[in-house]
């Protein structure tokens, strides 16, 4: 009898080996869904924090309604950052390092690139009266840029204009900025790994004629290295700054289609 039970449990053992290596073998284990963090910018000069935190919250509502990616939250990312002893705000320009510190594989950018109001005053007669009336009209603007944390690489760009005749254009915007985040699959296209032309760039500032050494290049918000220095550079519009310390001291959009030189002239330092 003891033979006997041994041979049914070996042959019970074989079995549920057998029915794990199937399991494994036709289910494969699902990838971890890549996370994205969200930070906002003002570049118009005229949003107020209110106005920004709108944009951003529809930002994030806009990314957690696509598939496949998973939303580090600007709370989330506030907390890590209070671990560190850092503050966003002093943080917020260095992409690179926000990301990594949050954990997060991809960063969406949102930039506040227009936000005006203009007013203009109406006389209008009528039954023998005048009445004066103020129209008030919008333009707004958001540019969106989804990157990789690690190579900087640009995987999504996408562009909001929006003109209205109240004062409500900036909300229309980032409306239309959530409606068109919650379509693009982030995670497809963060897994594309198509090449992308690259181009050199020399930056070499200089202030009153003289080349200025040691300030920090920063592109797409990643630190590349110190002035004068020449770097590859993917194709496309591209955001490049200098700093000393803390400090911006020149910043602009180039568009990189081919070899070019930079010479910004700083004035007198």
């Amino acid at each position: 009898m003891e033979n006997r039970g041994n041979f049914f449990r070996s042959v019970f053992l074989r079995s549920l080996i057998a029915f794990a290596l199937a399991y494994l073998t036709t289910h494969s284990v699902e990838a971890r869904d890549p996370s994205l963090a969200v930070i906002t910018e003002d570049l118009s000069g005229e949003t107020d924090s209110g106005a920004l935190e709108m944009v951003e919250s529809l930002a994030e509502a806009g990314v957690m309604e696509t598939d496949g990616v998973s939303l580090v939250s600007r709370r989330h990312l506030e907390k890590i950052l209070a671990e560190q002893g850092l503050a966003y705000n002093n943080i917020v320009n260095d992409r690179a390092r926000l990301g990594r510190l949050a954990g997060a594989n991809l960063l969406l950018v949102v930039s506040i690139t227009k936000n005006r109001i203009t007013q203009t005053r109406e006389s209008v007669s009528a039954y023998g009266m005048t009445e004066n009336i103020v129209r008030s009209r919008s333009d707004a603007g958001i540019t969106v840029k989804a990157l990789e944390v690690e190579s900087g690489r640009i995987i999504a760009q996408r562009q909001f204009v929006k003109r209205t005749d109240n004062r409500r254009a900036l909300d229309a915007c980032a409306g239309e900025m959530k409606t068109g985040l919650s379509k693009i699959r982030f995670a497809e296209l963060a897994s594309q790994n198509e090449e992308v032309p690259r181009h050199k760039v020399l930056i070499k500032p200089t202030s009153g004629g003289t080349e200025i050494q040691g300030l920090d290049l920063f592109i797409d918000g990643n630190f590349v290295g110190n002035t004068p220095i020449t770097t590859d550079v993917e194709e496309g519009v591209r955001e490049v700054s200098l700093r000393q310390g803390s400090t911006n001291i020149w910043s602009n959009r180039v568009q990189v289609l081919k070899e070019i030189w930079l010479t910004p002239e700083l004035g007198s330092r």
